[in-house]
């Protein structure tokens, strides 16, 4: 047996439709265990319709999210008032990146207003929520990774950046991320890994009409539609299924370690 622990995370639930199909693909007949969900993003109700039955195979992650990096493809805070301004654009939609938010010096006390309004918003949903990760490793706004850890432990949820950083999880060596042949990439650098505990992230979508649209700053269109299709497929091509099953992989939720 290989003595490979493999937490598998889906990443983006809520972002678009396509996505939380592709998530739903990597659960059903791939090897996803955790769901991680942007609650601000606009297919976040289409998630639960589509994901929300799943909590008996799958843990659900709060992706806290203060930013969006597409171009054409924006989203707002849950909460509104003056202090919210203090870390949105002026267009009120959230930034693209995370220094842009620590050079606003945001106010810590509405930013986790905004954390405790998503939350809310996927707990009223239906959804359990049983750890917490962070959309482009936003904590790293000053201050803001303690005021994460107060609220993962007020409301009794494992925090991923505390495994990562404690050396209790480490990415996935010497992989960044699928090619042209998913499952068998994924495959091969799983045979090259000593035995450990390790987290592989991806982000599943299909390459249709509605991903092709979405386009990352200097990007043409179509180009993250290309990846994030990989992605998918890194998670559920019959070479990666065949390796898990045949060598032992573990694959475990958050709530397994």
């Amino acid at each position: 047996m290989s003595g490979i622990r493999l937490v598998t995370r889906a990443d983006d639930a809520g972002m678009s439709t396509i996505a939380n199909r592709a998530i739903r693909e990597a659960v059903d007949d791939g090897i996803v265990r955790n769901i991680s969900l942007m609650a601000p993003a606009p297919s976040i109700r289409n998630a639960y319709e589509l994901l929300g039955d799943l909590g008996d195979r799958v843990d659900f992650g709060l992706h806290v999210t203060l930013t969006a990096e597409w171009e054409n493809l924006r989203w707002r805070p849950l909460t509104h008032g003056p202090a919210t301004a203090s870390f949105v654009r002026d267009d009120g939609t959230m930034h693209f990146l995370v220094d842009d938010i620590s050079a606003g010096s945001p106010d810590l006390d509405a930013v986790m207003a905004e954390v405790e309004a998503q939350f809310d918003l996927l707990t009223n949903l239906g959804f359990t929520i049983r750890y917490i990760d962070e959309h482009m490793w936003v904590g790293e706004v000053p201050g803001l990774a303690d005021r994460l850890a107060d609220f993962a432990d007020a409301h009794r949820l494992i925090r991923d950046r505390d495994l990562l950083l404690s050396d209790s999880l480490a990415p996935l060596p010497n992989w960044d991320g699928p090619g042209e042949h998913p499952g068998t990439e994924l495959a091969d650098r799983l045979a090259e890994t000593p035995a450990g505990t390790y987290l592989l992230v991806g982000h599943p979508a299909r390459k249709d009409g509605e991903m092709d649209q979405f386009r990352l700053p200097g990007h043409p269109s179509g180009a993250a539609s290309v990846e994030r299709n990989r992605q998918r497929r890194m998670f559920m091509d019959i070479e990666i299924i065949d390796y898990c099953e045949n060598v032992g992989i573990e694959l475990l939720r958050y709530s397994a370690l």
